[in-house]
């Protein structure tokens, strides 16, 4: 008697089991997709505030300056300025995302890549430059 006990907690055990393991492995695969999609829009959205700012400043010309709160989100692998082009690589389950935008002005300065709210100064320098500077 004890073991036919023991056998049926074994099979409901095992049922459970079957059903459990791949519905936490999906959940496992969900919740790191969300993470990827999270950390590309926050990239995307500090990229885009950078550009559109950069592009707003060159427009008015010198001495236009404004200055952007961002948010710089979590693994980040590269950041670049690269004459018209803001560049964020970030790291992904996939690899590595390039999250960029392309601005009208040449682009100096530099910008962080550690996770954490930053305020950027955006100044037009000339007709054709415009600066980042962390304040």
């Amino acid at each position: 008697m004890k073991a036919q006990i023991a056998v049926e907690y074994l099979i409901i055990v095992g049922v459970a089991m079957m059903i459990l393991l791949p519905l936490s492995l999906y959940l496992n695969q969900t919740l790191i997709g969300y993470r990827d999609d999270t950390k590309l829009s926050k990239a995307w959205n500090t990229v885009k505030k950078l550009g559109q700012n950069a592009d707003w400043v060159h427009s008015q010309g010198p001495p236009a300056k404004v200055t952007v709160e961002i948010y710089v989100p979590e693994d980040v692998a590269e950041v670049s300025l690269d004459n018209n082009m803001i560049l964020y690589r970030i790291s992904t389950s996939a690899g590595i995302s390039d999250v960029f935008y392309n601005t009208v002005p040449a682009l100096n300065g530099t910008l962080p890549d550690k996770s954490q709210y930053y305020f950027i100064s955006v100044t037009a320098i000339n007709q054709t430059h415009v600066d980042f500077k962390v304040v």
